[in-house]
């Protein structure tokens, strides 16, 4: 009986697994290079880059589980594209649309950190694979434009900003 169970309950995971949307994270077969802040060179020459897939739904970015991935090389053309790897879209269904962004960040250990430097495709949508008895390829990311980086002063930087503006300010009065 516990057999029996056991293997009812890998069949439910392996068909849950297929019911969800798949897409192939990959910009270098579609020729999308991910700039850094000059424009010239890729993000993964810097130290600590990394890129992930979002999942769009309005104005909020989510990342996806699974997607943070890193660049080929840390220089020339290869620092400009991901290392390839297949996403499963959470709560998506496989041949649904999907609304998605690719972020990539530079300068830091954590995520957490690596948000001093980052950059945002723009939204696009993507009509999922996996779906079918054997499931479909992943779908690609056809919609994906080339983008670039931009620094994010630190939240001190503009605390001391402000603060510069009220002290002109109030210099001024007297």
């Amino acid at each position: 009986m516990k057999k029996l169970l056991v293997a009812l309950a890998a069949v439910l995971v392996s068909a849950a697994t297929y019911a969800q949307g798949t897409v192939n994270f990959d910009n270098l077969s579609l020729g999308v290079p991910i700039l850094d802040m000059g424009g010239t060179a890729g993000p993964g020459a810097a130290a600590n880059s990394g890129a992930g897939l979002y999942l769009v739904n309005g104005s909020t970015y989510t990342l996806i589980p699974g997607s943070i991935t890193t660049f080929f090389g840390n220089s020339g053309e290869a620092a400009k594209y991901v290392s390839a790897l297949t996403v499963t879209i959470p709560n998506v269904a496989a041949g649904a649309t999907a609304n998605l962004a690719v972020g990539a960040w530079t300068g830091g250990a954590d995520y957490d950190t690596a948000l001093r430097s980052r950059g945002y495709s723009t939204p696009f949508a993507v009509v999922t694979g996996g779906s079918g008895s054997p499931p479909s390829l992943p779908a690609d990311l056809t919609g994906l434009t080339s983008f670039t980086l931009v620094p994010v002063p630190e939240p001190s930087t503009i605390a001391f900003g402000v603060i510069g503006g009220l002290a002109l300010l109030l210099r001024r009065r007297k």
